[in-house]
């Protein structure tokens, strides 16, 4: 089986699957899962990934134990899935750095053009008459301008709220092992 089946298949049994899934989900998904492969075989003391992966499911004590550590690991895990959002800063902050203004001012004037596109597109389609056959046209389009396009650049200047999730994730897990 291929990592990710793997690690989907431990995330389940742990009930991280939805943090485990954002993880695999981006765009070091494959770097993430064998890193959550890696530590199921290192608990379970296992030789191969599908080997943890059945010591994991045999057993509460292995799943409450693989949870915790998930856990504890998990600082390491988010920035593995998440350095292409990183490195893209660091990328603005050398940018700074330089003389050229053009350079420097990038990232800001792409926001811009983006924002006034989507604010005219929204405009456009709320108030003028769409033609039937445009009508799935205009709405895909709508949804990947609101979905990527604004989430992004609100996510790069002001970050997200994945912090506080974590937060109340680790908090509901830890209550809920307390309670076992």
């Amino acid at each position: 089986m291929e990592p990710i089946t793997i690690a989907l298949g431990l995330a389940k049994l742990t009930g991280l699957d939805k943090k485990i899934g954002q993880w695999i989900g981006g765009d070091n998904g494959e770097a993430v899962a064998s890193k959550v492969v890696n530590i199921a075989q290192t608990l379970t003391n296992s030789a191969t990934p599908e080997e943890a992966l059945a010591r994991v499911q045999q057993s509460e004590e292995l799943q409450n134990q693989l949870k915790m550590m998930l856990v504890n690991r998990e600082n390491e895990l988010d920035k593995l899935a998440f350095q292409n959002t990183q490195s893209a800063r660091q990328m603005q902050i050398s940018a700074l750095n330089q003389d050229d203004k053009f350079s420097k001012r990038f990232i800001y004037y792409y926001a811009w053009f983006w924002s006034v596109v989507t604010a005219l597109y929204i405009g456009l389609i709320t108030f003028t008459e769409i033609p039937e056959a445009s009508t799935r046209f205009a709405d895909t389009i709508l949804g990947f301008i609101l979905g990527t396009v604004v989430a992004s650049i609100l996510n790069f200047f002001f970050g997200n709220s994945r912090d506080n999730s974590r937060r109340n994730e680790i908090q509901d897990i830890q209550q809920s092992l307390k309670e076992q």
